[in-house]
């Protein structure tokens, strides 16, 4: 599959439907918030390593910026999203990351730390650009003012997201204009590889995925 392919798979996923119309499960949502905030904790850390090795001062200060911003939405998260429902990923008895939240989490994280920063960089805009489908594509379906997930609706349907997201792709797209072949083949790998961890996480949180036991 190609990434449009990945794209459209995800907007048409269970999941993703069911937010849409509101008939998606409180205990999937559930999962997903726990899962999400592990996630987003990580995603932060390596938004920081990025902008730690960026070299450039301007891009350093966007994705400095970018990782305030994810620590932030995790900090939001917690008090509208959790708390109401009584979830502390990090509690006592709290839900540990998923396979699939370690594994892209993981990813996301030795990229940051190892790899050239272009290709870093490219392994985390998925996210951005994936939760900016999605909240446009739910929000044109969630019209009732009262649907039961408009709070996170409205998070990503909003014009600062989409300025966020526009922010990114243009720093990504200028390294990549700059790289070597090789170098633009590896930043595209990146971007493939987090865009099918993107389908992974939300079919985790549908299918309630847990670690094997013995």
């Amino acid at each position: 599959m190609h990434v449009a392919d990945w794209y459209d798979a995800i907007l048409t996923h269970p999941f993703v439907a069911g937010l849409a119309d509101g008939t998606l499960a409180e205990d999937v949502f559930a999962r997903y918030l726990v899962d999400d905030a592990h996630y987003l904790s990580r995603y932060g850390s390596a938004l920081a390593m990025l902008a730690a090795r960026a070299g450039d001062p301007a891009l350093s200060a966007e994705l400095a910026r970018a990782a305030t911003d994810a620590i932030e939405a995790e900090r939001l998260m917690h008090a509208e999203f959790l708390v109401p429902r009584g979830l502390d990923p990090d509690g006592p008895g709290g839900a540990e990351p998923t396979p699939t939240c370690r594994a892209y989490a993981g990813a996301l994280l030795a990229d940051a730390a190892y790899a050239p920063v272009e290709v870093g960089l490219a392994g985390v805009l998925p996210c951005f650009r994936v939760y900016l489908e999605v909240g446009r594509a739910v929000a044109a379906r969630a019209t009732d003012a009262a649907h039961p997930y408009r709070a996170w609706i409205d998070t990503y349907s909003d014009p600062a997201f989409d300025a966020a997201v526009t922010r990114a792709e243009g720093w990504t797209d200028r390294l990549a204009a700059a790289a070597t072949p090789e170098r633009r083949a590896d930043m595209l790998a990146a971007y493939e590889r987090a865009t099918r961890f993107e389908w992974m996480f939300w079919d985790a949180s549908w299918r309630g995925e847990t670690w094997p036991t013995a």
